[in-house]
């Protein structure tokens, strides 16, 4: 084996090793609050290969002489750096100082390594990496509900029957399954316009991926699945149109996706139905309308401390009894209402700008490329806000679209855009 091809397979180790990682407390193998009071317990067993991930991506960057790089990239993201410090010393004001240590400390090693891989990956390259963890977990999760239907799907009412693979929940599986598939799609559309063969294997998990994603009786995830699809499809015919196109065309397309969202909005309770659904979301409504009366305000401007609330039975079974649920809520199934839970007014504030920057940087490096490819880091912003509505996707019970999210910020961050193009 050649120094190169050597250097490849360390680099796809370090990358396979850190998804496995990003995804670990999702999965129905591994308990989504782990005891941190005991020492080398898995918690902190976890938070060990955390260190190790990040000690083989300190090596990478040393070999390949990017230290300077990576921390010049750094600075032009300090509004991340001051996200990830909020959470560490939310420690010091936390309903549980260990528990937001192991939180805050799996986020800081998922945000060093995510921002790496930033760096290393282009979105076409990133779409390649989703692509075969995509098939992975698809092949896992089926195999998993044939193999052992009783670990593979829900067992408990009203969704006793429903898939949920790998993961502690059909409402988890249905939100990343409905970004892999959208990820197929994605490259079919670019197979095609190649004429390149790969896109019947993209074709293939396409398919495989919507079965998942049906059986997993997930509303969260259907509607994902028809926002994506509908966000790749208006930007494909972009693409075909934007030369033809002129400012008034522009002013009808707003009026008419604006006229669209206040149709929907006035009509949510038909919307939902059309999904087995009501108006407040399966019992979300009340959660919410509790932790923003209740809980929030308690420690409104700071937080409870970075993923400390959650990890006690006693606030869970507080909120059950409040807003009347058999069982007692394990997430607040709203990734910005956990953020402002754990971290408050001030850390929801500066999650926001670091969203934001990542969004309107991706929407810049779009527009500028013109390329189907390059519109992929939008994408991932896209999803991880409308995801984000319904269900806990930021770095709650795992980071792994918290690790897209940071990777995508640091791959659409100068200086590295000409390096990336022309790799």
């Amino acid at each position: 084996m050649d120094k190169k091809t050597s250097a490849l397979t360390f680099d796809g180790i370090i990358l396979f090793f850190v998804l496995v990682l990003a995804n670990l407390r999702a999965l129905i193998f591994v308990f989504l609050y782990p005891d941190t009071s005991v020492f080398l317990g898995p918690a902190w067993i976890e938070i060990a290969f955390w260190l190790l991930a990040a000690l083989g991506v300190m090596y990478i960057l040393i070999r390949d002489d990017r230290i300077a790089d990576y921390l010049l990239a750094w600075r032009r993201n300090w509004t991340l750096g001051l996200f990830v410090l909020l959470a560490l010393i939310s420690a010091f004001w936390s309903l549980g100082f260990v528990v937001t240590l192991f939180r805050a400390s799996e986020l800081l090693f998922a945000t060093l390594i995510a921002s790496y891989i930033g760096m290393r990956y282009s979105p076409a390259q990133l779409m390649t990496v989703i692509f075969w963890f995509g098939a992975i977990l698809a092949i896992l999760s089926i195999a998993l509900v044939l193999g052992a239907p009783k670990a593979g799907t829900m067992y408990w009412a009203p969704f006793n029957g429903a898939w949920r693979g790998v993961y502690w929940h059909r409402n988890h599986l249905g939100s990343v399954m409905a970004l892999v598939n959208i990820v197929y799609f994605y490259r079919a559309i670019m197979a095609v316009e190649r004429r390149d063969k790969v896109g019947y294997l993209d074709a293939f998990f396409y398919i495989l991926s919507l079965v998942v994603l049906y059986f997993a009786e997930s509303a969260t995830g259907y509607i994902l699945f028809i926002l994506l699809h509908f966000f790749v499809i208006c930007v494909w015919l972009w693409m075909k149109t934007f030369h033809l196109l002129q400012k008034r065309h522009y002013y009808v397309i707003f009026a008419v996706l604006a006229g669209g969202l206040i149709l929907i909005l006035s009509n949510l309770d038909v919307v939902f139905g059309l999904f087995n659904r009501s108006s407040t979301l399966t019992g979300r409504v009340y959660l919410w309308d509790y932790l923003l009366k209740n809980a929030i305000p308690q420690r409104l401007w700071w937080g409870h401390g970075f993923g400390a609330a959650w990890t006690f039975e006693s606030f869970r079974e507080d909120a059950r009894l409040h807003i009347g649920w058999t069982s007692p809520p394990l997430i607040a199934d709203n990734g910005f209402l956990d953020i402002l839970l754990h971290v408050g007014v001030v850390g929801l504030t500066i999650f926001v700008s670091v969203l934001m920057i990542a969004s309107v940087r991706a929407f810049r490096y779009a527009i500028s490329r013109k390329m189907l490819a390059d519109f992929f880091p939008l994408l991932i912003m896209f999803y991880a806000f409308v995801a984000n509505i319904s269900f806990s996707l930021f770095a709650e019970t795992e980071v792994f679209v918290w690790f897209l999210i940071v990777a995508v910020l640091f791959m659409i961050t100068p200086p590295f855009l000409k390096k990336k193009s022309s790799a």
